[in-house]
């Protein structure tokens, strides 16, 4: 196509594969909330009952369990806090539709609008920016994934672990 004339058809499928990628990271992040709101439940719970210490003979399993306890729930929660701040990728041309050259590349709005303008009547370059911008959207929604994938899988040993402690505190 000339410059100028631009298939919007076509620049809307970009726009599709970009908000899926979005809803990917917004859910990676919600699931990370969750495990963080679920912890703060746990750590209240445990700080209303932690006033009666056990005396007992297997002290040694006592604290074994609440080491595994806290220190799986410790790595658990880093990788929720990985999920919040996806590493980015700077070696990509600067673009009209990434925040981070938004506010760092173009130091004025006249400057970005006269920017934006060019590239959206320009249908090859704007193609190239809408996928490069979906290759990031997919690369940080990827890495939210693996890590809220990960802080799942360690709240859940932390849970069983948890579980371990209360079921060796009501036989013991």
């Amino acid at each position: 196509m000339k410059k100028g004339k631009v298939n919007h058809d076509e620049v809307e499928n970009y726009w599709e594969l970009i908000n899926y990628n979005i809803h990917h990271i917004s859910h990676s992040e919600l699931k990370a909330s969750l495990i963080l709101t679920a912890y703060g439940i746990i750590f209240g719970l445990a700080y209303d009952v932690s006033s009666e210490f056990p005396e007992k003979d297997n002290l040694y399993i006592f604290y074994f369990l609440i080491i595994s306890f806290i220190s799986l729930t410790i790595i658990s929660i880093g990788y929720c806090f990985k999920t919040y701040i996806p590493r980015l990728n700077n070696k990509l041309k600067k673009s009209v539709f990434f925040f981070h050259d938004i506010n760092f590349h173009y130091k004025t709005a006249e400057k970005y609008s006269k920017r934006l303008i060019k590239v959206m009547e320009d249908e090859k370059e704007l193609k190239e920016l809408l996928a490069e911008q979906s290759y990031i959207n997919g690369v940080i929604a990827s890495k939210k994934y693996t890590n809220v994938t990960k802080a799942i899988k360690f709240m859940v040993y932390s849970l069983c672990s948890l579980f371990s402690l209360l079921l060796f505190e009501l036989f013991t």
